[in-house]
């Protein structure tokens, strides 16, 4: 099956940029209350997040950017210029507009380092942590800071989350799970009835519910589960799954860190890849065209033409995340009110049926293959 784990630890995250069918957002008055306090409420969100990414040394949020909700490319919702204060230097700060740094990363270290403490050393022995790879790790930490609620550190970055995944799998296993259905209903294709396979989506929903069972049974009772959902603690595997999905269409490929330390910051000593969760910047949208997200490594204080040689010697801090206002070839991309920053996934590799399956959506650019191909063998 080319799913899940394997998807997990390659370059997925964010939200969704697809175009909002006009039928769907056709809502009466009860609805659009309903929208409006859903918007204030992920405005409330985004601020949290902002005030928790600022109050980490060296965390950055452009002061102009803001939730752009619906997004002006056509998803629920993204990140972009919605205020003019500050707008105006908003392309002279390096091109930098979001700075995210190692401490407010969700990652293998910090999983390990929380959940071990919390699950008996017999458990354990029968399913060692430290054999689970990064993907795993981090759907029990997310699934435990949710229970955890204020607690948590991470309290700011799990309430912008979605309360429903937004991976392609995620309203099947819903729906079979409420239904208790046996198979997914026909309607989970049809925002790509040629693009994703009916037998393969239905493959990748048994193993969903498979893992979610097989890692709630082994640990979730261990995991705090004060703030879950009442559904969630009747049902452990709902809480997995819904971790799950968030890793799967947020996770993102970064620099594999030893956990040894140099200073104040880890070093990197090899360039494996591994898989993190980096709050705030996976509300950015998808855009081929645009640059791709920057992970510092510490390399570039070495490097006079590095772009990044600038950041890494203010901010000493290897593992941090940045994202420019640039395009895909380097050039800078002026961002005026109204605009959406966007950035490139990165996952060239990934079919149609992988994006749908880990993010949810399919990017035109697949779609725009898809057709070309279909037409040649026309």
């Amino acid at each position: 099956l080319r799913i899940l784990f394997a998807l997990l630890t390659v370059f997925c995250i964010v939200t969704n940029c697809t175009t909002i069918d006009e039928e769907t957002t056709t809502t009466t008055t009860a609805d659009g209350d309903v929208a409006a306090t859903l918007k204030k409420e992920a405005m409330e969100s985004f601020e949290l997040l902002r005030k928790a990414v600022e109050s980490e040394a060296g965390g950055y949020v452009h002061p102009s950017l803001g939730l752009l909700i619906p997004a002006p490319c056509g998803a629920d919702r993204g990140l972009g210029v919605t205020t003019v204060q500050g707008a105006e230097d908003i392309n002279d700060n390096n091109d930098v507009v979001l700075r995210i740094p190692l401490s407010y990363q969700m990652t293998r270290s910090l999983s390990l380092d929380t959940l071990t403490p919390l699950i008996p050393s017999h458990v354990l022995k029968m399913a060692p942590l430290d054999e689970l790879d990064d993907a795993a790790l981090l759907v029990l930490l997310l699934a435990h800071e949710r229970g955890l609620g204020p607690e948590s550190k991470f309290e700011a970055y799990i309430r912008s989350l979605p309360k429903e995944g937004g991976c392609g799998w995620w309203n099947t296993v819903m729906s079979m799970t409420n239904q208790r259905r046996a198979t997914p209903p026909l309607t989970a294709t049809t925002p790509y009835p040629n693009l994703v396979s009916r037998n393969e989506l239905l493959q990748a929903v048994q193993y969903v519910s498979h893992v979610s069972k097989g890692m709630a049974s082994d640990y979730a009772s261990y995991l705090s589960q004060t703030n879950w959902p009442i559904e969630w603690r009747k049902d452990s595997s709902l809480a997995i799954s819904w971790s799950l999905c968030i890793v799967s269409s947020r996770g993102t490929a970064a620099n594999h860190l030893s956990t040894s330390r140099n200073g104040n910051q880890r070093s990197i000593r090899n360039y494996r890849t591994a898989t993190r969760l980096v709050p705030l910047m996976d509300l950015v949208n998808h855009n081929a065209n645009a640059g791709g997200f920057i992970e510092l490594t510490g390399d570039e204080e070495n490097d006079e033409n590095n772009k990044e040689k600038d950041e890494a010697n203010q901010k000493n801090n290897v593992g941090t995340f940045i994202v420019r206002s640039i395009w895909k070839n380097g050039t800078k991309r002026e961002l005026s009110s109204g605009t959406e920053l966007f950035v490139n996934y990165n996952i060239p590799d990934f079919d149609a049926f992988e994006w749908f399956l880990s993010l949810g959506f399919i990017p035109p650019e697949v779609i725009d293959e898809y057709d070309d191909k279909r037409g040649k063998r026309g």
